[in-house]
Formats: structure tokens, C-alpha cells, sequence
């Protein structure tokens, strides 16, 4: 991976430096993708995005763990379990115990979930072919490659430790809010 400097990274972008600048442009462009998900898809088949997330994942690798899925898809296990019994009330997934570790459950798809991801995959590659057809080949290499570096280092690292609010903000906007509605 390629140490950056500071300075080499670049000015400010509007006012913002760099990383930030990026950072918000990453929520912008998953907001964007995102956000007509729910119009596009689960109006029409009856799928939550953190559904179609986890259904996708066991697709793509059948025998997952809800953790893998969770690992896999950057998402919170609590959000992977409300999925998981989601997928499993309208009998798009099943829960089976891992042969090898009595323990541990694995998800599969059913042949309903297979049937109704293959249309939805569909869909979503429309989307990317359409977001993405704006790079060149090589370009969507390079996104890839840099995405999944930083990806990889936040799951090796993590994020580093908060400092310290400066007050104690809740108690604050409490105070406000109650104060606001005295009016």
C-alpha cells in the first residue's frame, strides 16, 4: 500500500480537505445508488435493501454465516440478523446448522430466493453498468483496487478512537430543546 504525505494529497476542496472531500463524496454517490432502491426494487418485489445486501451475499457464496455476511457486506450483525428473519418469513433463505460445527447456522437460498435474486442482480447490474459507464476500463480497475485497499485497511485497523467531545453535547441539546419548547 502507498504512504501518502499530507501535502501530497492535495488542496482543499471547497473548504474541506481532501480526505473529507472524498468521504462525502462516497456517501453521496451511496445515497445516490442507494436511495432509488427503494422505488426500483422493493416496492416492486417486496425486498429491503439489507435484504436484497444479505440475500446477495448468500448467493453469491452459499453456506455463509451471518457474521461472513456481516464481514462481507460491511454491515452490523443486528442489521444481518433482522435481514436474516426477514428473508426467512418470506422464504427466500434457509437456516441450516453447519455439519461441521453444530454451533454455527449457514444461510442458503431457496429456490424463491434464487428465482427473485436473479431478477433483482439484474437490475442492480443496470444500475452500475449505468453508474459506472461514465470510467474507462482501466479506470474501474483503479476504483476498485483503491476501494478495496481502504476497505481492507478498516477492516485490519478499524477506526481509530473518537477524542473526546468537548462538552457533554446530549445534555446540551436537551437543555436546548427543552428551552425551545418552554416558548
Amino acid at each position: 500500500m502507498t504512504e501518502v504525505n499530507r501535502s501530497e494529497a492535495g488542496p482543499e476542496v471547497d473548504g474541506l480537505s481532501v480526505e473529507r472531500a472524498l468521504g462525502q463524496r462516497i456517501h453521496v454517490f451511496s445515497n445516490l445508488t442507494s436511495g432509488n432502491y427503494y422505488g426500483r426494487t422493493e416496492l416492486v418485489f417486496g425486498v429491503s435493501l439489507p435484504e436484497w445486501r444479505v440475500l446477495r451475499a448468500v448467493l453469491l457464496q452459499p453456506d455463509i454465516s451471518q457474521v461472513e455476511v456481516a464481514a462481507a457486506e460491511g454491515l452490523n450483525v443486528m442489521n444481518v440478523s433482522r435481514a436474516v428473519a426477514g428473508l426467512r418469513r418470506k422464504t427466500l433463505i434457509e437456516v441450516r446448522t453447519d455439519p461441521d460445527d453444530g454451533r454455527r447456522s449457514l444461510l442458503f437460498a431457496t429456490s424463491l430466493g434464487e428465482e427473485i435474486g436473479a431478477e433483482i442482480a439484474a437490475r442492480e447490474q443496470l444500475v452500475y453498468e449505468t453508474v459506472f459507464g461514465v470510467l474507462g476500463a482501466e479506470e474501474i480497475e483503479q476504483l476498485d483496487k483503491y476501494l478495496g485497499l481502504v476497505n481492507q485497511h478498516l477492516r485490519d485497523m478499524g477506526l481509530p478512537d473518537a477524542p473526546p467531545p468537548s462538552r457533554d453535547w446530549v445534555a446540551a441539546l436537551d437543555e436546548a430543546a427543552e428551552a425551545n419548547d418552554s416558548k
